[in-house]
């Protein structure tokens, strides 16, 4: 792979920050200067017993109605590009014009249009291999091109240092220094999460961190509610999974 000396340059600028959010800035900072205008980040484990969006952990720049709608309402489910990489594919998908098999699935068709609405027609969705075969995880790159031609022209001068950069920012994010920012748990909640892995229950791990018993019902509740888990049991193992606590 073919990279820029100033691809190269930067990648000891990546490997220097401390945190996710200061990570994740430059990382994106970097990336409008290689004509990318919007990237989605996400997680999901590769065992799922929900959808896509039920499951999945992720970071955002593109529009805030474009990720409500996508995200949240859930037509990143019907996705292949996402699919592609919740799936365990390897191969990154270039977008462009929807083919048959998108026209034919109605769901399909609506995230299209969605991407059309907003201006998000051309990039590129690149698999990242997980730290862990536990999960799975990919990126959405957006570019900031009008035509088939204008993304092509990106690609071409690009499109080795995109891919390559954000293969960098993924090993980076998954590190044990990084990992835990990487969804916005409090301490209080990952010293919860953490005692709770070892088998302690409620009283005992208020007894462990000096607080009272309410307080940690508060903490898991929270916890379990900004990593969309089920209960406590899948809040602490979703949390092992992508590496929000080490033990």
């Amino acid at each position: 792979m073919r990279l820029d000396r100033q691809s190269l340059d930067f990648a000891e600028t990546l490997r220097a920050q401390t945190s996710f959010d200061a990570l994740w800035r430059v990382f994106n900072d970097h990336l409008r200067g290689h004509g990318v205008s919007h990237v989605i980040y996400a997680q999901t484990p590769a065992v799922r017993s929900r959808t896509i969006s039920q499951e999945m952990l992720y970071r955002s720049t593109f529009p805030a109605g474009f990720t409500h709608r996508y995200a949240e309402e859930g037509m990143i489910d019907h996705d292949p590009r996402a699919i592609h990489c919740a799936t365990g594919g390897e191969e990154p998908i270039y977008w462009d014009r929807p083919g048959n098999r998108i026209e034919t699935d109605p769901g399909t068709r609506e995230v299209m249009q969605l991407c059309s609405d907003f201006g998000v027609n051309f990039g590129l969705t690149l698999p990242l291999a997980g730290a862990s075969p536990l999960n799975r995880s990919g990126a959405g790159l957006c570019f900031a091109a009008d035509t088939s031609g204008e993304a092509a022209d990106i690609l071409a001068a690009s499109g080795d240092s995109i891919c390559a950069t954000t293969r960098l920012f993924h090993a980076l994010a998954q590190t044990p220094a990084i990992a835990p920012g990487s969804v916005p748990l409090s301490l209080r909640e990952r010293e919860c999460l953490l005692w709770s892995a070892t088998g302690l229950r409620n009283k005992e791990i208020a007894f462990r961190l000096s607080i009272s018993e309410k307080t940690v019902e508060h903490h898991m509740a929270s916890a379990m509610t900004k990593m969309h888990a089920m209960n406590r049991t899948h809040a602490v193992a979703r949390a092992l999974i992508f590496g929000l606590i080490v033990p």
